[in-house]
């Protein structure tokens, strides 16, 4: 488990619940911006080093001071030199990680997106953003997830089979992507009433306000015409996006393994989503003529890559836009 971040250790001397989500999009970004705007700290987000971000003003009296804002386009609550009244009861640690690496059980909230959109967003995000990525979706679920001897599929769906037997046995609550982008204010509030946090019907609504789509739309379309934006990160992304994007071989290539987890998320079964998704024959020569888009057929080169497996990094001063790059 990460240690309480030294700059606030004098005022906090843990974590007071956590929220765990896998590491594909699935919208945990919003929540924590939420919190933030309620005066609940998220320290140390994601994993990454905090410490020469804040300054301690006074007890519970924190100023951000990373001039570059690093998480513009994740947290804009993190704006420099904004100045925060924290909370003293509570501590948000939000976390990718596998259960064995929590020591402690406390409250915990797990959120999650339906595994089809996850995988789905972040192909579409690596063809967006990576001029040198060639891979198919199906090339890129059966791709090595980052350096780990398993694929982006495999990494969905065992992290959230384990996850499932360890929630059996602790204090947490579920939140759907699906569920916030249906109803933001009724998913914030549930998440409140769990861990017990109290917040006034107007600081809920500013909160939801200042943790919008549009306010991350605003904050990389200023970005792009500034000519800072070395990578776009956030899509206006809808619930349930595969049944208006998926092919039958897309569906084929997630597989009906992902049962289990539908059933306990209250997502469609393998065979249901596919009857719920586009199914025309022209679906896969869609997909084929994106690919082209990308990679001319002239492309001397082009048709080895698209063989090839495909290698994912961190990289850059956006703390964790992921890039994808084919070898």
């Amino acid at each position: 488990m990460a240690p309480m971040p030294a700059v606030c250790a004098r005022d906090y001397r843990d974590f007071t619940f956590d929220v765990v989500s896998p590491e594909l999009p699935c919208g945990a970004g919003w929540l924590a911006n939420c919190l933030l705007e309620l005066n609940i700290p998220v320290w140390q987000p994601w994993g990454f080093e905090v410490n020469n971000e804040w300054q301690r003003l006074a007890p519970f009296h924190y100023q951000y001071k990373a001039k570059c804002e690093p998480w513009k386009q994740t947290l804009p609550a993190l704006q420099h030199l904004r100045e925060y009244q924290f909370s003293s009861e509570s501590a948000a640690c939000f976390r990718h990680q596998w259960p064995l690496a929590f020591g402690k059980r406390r409250p915990l909230v797990f959120f999650v997106r339906d595994p089809r959109d996850a995988l789905y967003s972040h192909w579409r995000r690596a063809i967006h953003n990576d001029p040198g990525f060639y891979l198919s979706f199906e090339a890129f679920v059966h791709s090595p997830y980052y350096h780990y001897p398993i694929t982006f599929r495999e990494y969905q769906l065992r992290f959230l089979q384990i996850w499932r037997s360890y929630l059996s046995k602790s204090d947490h609550l579920i939140v759907r992507f699906e569920d916030y982008k249906a109803d933001a204010r009724q998913t914030l509030c549930r998440v409140l009433d769990f861990l017990k946090i109290k917040a006034g019907e107007d600081q809920v609504d500013q909160a939801l306000a200042c943790s919008d789509f549009s306010v991350l739309k605003r904050v990389e379309d200023q970005l792009e015409k500034q000519g800072l934006l070395e990578r776009k990160f956030n899509y206006a992304g809808m619930a349930f996006e595969y049944q208006q994007s998926y092919t039958p071989m897309m569906h084929q290539c997630v597989g009906s393994d992902f049962d289990d987890i539908y059933q306990w998320l209250g997502y469609a079964s393998y065979v249901d989503a596919r009857s719920q998704s586009c199914d025309f024959q022209s679906g896969d020569h869609r997909i084929s003529a994106m690919m082209d888009v990308f990679d001319p057929p002239g492309n001397p080169q082009g048709g080895d890559r698209r063989k090839q497996g495909g290698q994912y990094q961190r990289r850059g001063p956006c703390r964790h836009a992921i890039q994808g790059s084919a070898k």
